[in-house]
């Protein structure tokens, strides 16, 4: 009996919880829809404490985020009465609603519409609590684009709560670390990725150069090889440039990286009788590697206790194949 009475509990605690998302839903998107007009609510997901939104929108910014949250809170804050209201049809709760939310397309004959008081109309079959008081906070936590459409996640009451107090200390923690204050975060975060891709392209024009200088090893059966070890280029760049070189002259590439704890080797070919990928495999199934690629561009990576190996065990199986050595 008495595991009967602590379901029945859990499931009017779950219902509840639900009904709070589903009315924080209604009130979040309802501010949305004051703040950008066209929009329009595609699906709609819930979980325990939170819940996603998806919305059809010409564009959807992080300040318009942050006034509909604002919004929605003084909403709830408010203690709104939620009420229900039935019509013979979608046509008719237009008529008395104008600014009401419908997926019209679903919708045949009676229709149920919950209002958020004097905010906020939706048609709606889901549980709703009878207070917006009782949605406690509503917080966007995520949002994603694809396309044209927009994917909201958010969090209700306690859960919020609780997830606003620790993004709170990340900003914290965060503007710590950074020697900026949380005013500044978005700015300094912004020159530091500026300057970060201007560090990047610096290193790629760099390793560019790097790359085209590698020295030939030798000429064998008509086939230049090059080889070489490298230390703090990047490793894009690396792969592009030797993709470039091996389709312009008869040559192959056998290179190189380190890079803190793990290091790569990367093959390039521009010849049938070195196929770069079956190449690298063979060599990682030897040496405690893993990578792959395609027979002209592949790339494996080693610890660091067999990368010198790997390296050399490359470069010598290639020699063999272009008939300048044997391999083992």
């Amino acid at each position: 009996m008495y595991g009967h009475v602590k379901l029945i509990t859990f499931l009017l605690e779950f219902k509840k919880l639900l009904s709070r998302e589903h009315t924080g839903e209604h009130v979040l998107m309802g501010c949305l829809q004051r703040i950008k007009g066209g929009l329009k609510v595609r699906k709609v997901d819930f979980s325990e404490g939170s819940g996603s939104v998806i919305v059809e929108a010409d564009s959807l910014s992080f300040e318009e985020l942050a006034e509909a949250q604002a919004m929605a809170n003084r909403v709830v804050s408010e203690g709104r009465r939620v009420k229900e209201h039935f019509f013979n049809s979608l046509e008719e709760a237009q008529k008395a609603f104008p600014s009401l939310r419908a997926h019209e397309e679903r919708i045949r004959g009676r229709v149920r519409i919950v209002e958020v008081d004097g905010f906020d109309y939706s048609a709606c079959t889901g549980k709703h609590v009878e207070n917006t008081s009782e949605c406690g906070m509503i917080l966007v936590t995520h949002v994603s684009k694809s396309g044209g459409e927009y994917r909201i996640d958010f969090e209700v009451g306690d859960k919020a709560l609780e997830t606003a107090v620790r993004l709170s200390t990340l900003c914290l923690s965060i503007s710590s670390i950074l020697g900026s204050p949380i005013r500044n975060l978005e700015k300094t975060v912004l020159n530091m990725k500026a300057e970060n891709e201007d560090i990047r392209k610096r290193l790629s024009t760099v390793t560019e150069e790097i790359v085209r200088k590698i020295p030939l090893e030798g000429v064998f059966g008509g086939v230049e090889l090059y080889a070489s070890i490298m230390k703090g280029v990047d490793l894009k760049t690396v792969m592009r440039s030797v993709g470039e070189l091996v389709e312009k002259k008869i040559s192959v590439y056998v290179i190189g990286l380190e890079w803190l704890e793990v290091c790569s080797i990367i093959v390039g070919s521009g010849v049938e009788k070195v196929d770069a990928s079956k190449l690298v495999k063979e060599v990682s199934s030897v040496l405690n590697g893993k990578g792959g690629g395609d027979k002209r561009v592949a790339m494996s990576s080693f610890p660091r206790d067999t990368y010198i190996k790997a390296f050399e065990e490359t470069r010598r199986r290639v020699r063999s194949l272009l008939g300048g050595g044997e391999a083992g």
